[in-house]
């Protein structure tokens, strides 16, 4: 038998439990396992937008409004799942930066106000956040 499959018929043979309190990290695995949330690129992105000498071009700027946009509709079905209680405001004002489109000359401004909300309910999440 190989390793996984020596781990596998172990977990089988644990007790199991239905309560909430088990169920919960289990229910927060499957969702987070559907969900395609690249770390690297979104960190990435947030430093593009964040840092300290950042300055991202117009074509780079809408391409980060939509990874961020791609990003807000993973958290919306991640969020309930892993913050209590539920953040409304932050998560209010993410699905409503998610649902502009603002013209060129606001858009660094638009991206800039759109990572700090995506920063907020990471920071939310805690160790939790991708």
């Amino acid at each position: 038998m190989t390793i996984a499959t020596n781990a596998c018929a172990e977990l089988m043979c644990r007790r199991y439990s239905a309560g909430s309190d088990a169920l919960g990290p289990l229910l927060v695995a499957l969702r987070r396992s559907q969900i395609s949330i690249d770390e690297s690129v979104l960190y990435a992105d947030l430093e593009a937008v964040l840092g300290e000498r950042a300055r991202p071009t117009s074509e780079e700027v809408t391409e980060l409004a939509d990874r961020f946009r791609q990003t807000t509709a993973a958290l919306i079905q991640l969020v309930p799942y892993t913050v209590r209680p539920y953040p409304v405001d932050a998560m209010y004002r993410l699905i409503q930066l998610r649902s502009e489109r603002p013209e060129p000359q606001g858009a660094y401004r638009y991206v800039l106000r759109f990572a700090v909300a995506i920063v907020d309910v990471l920071d939310l999440m805690g160790d939790d956040a991708p």
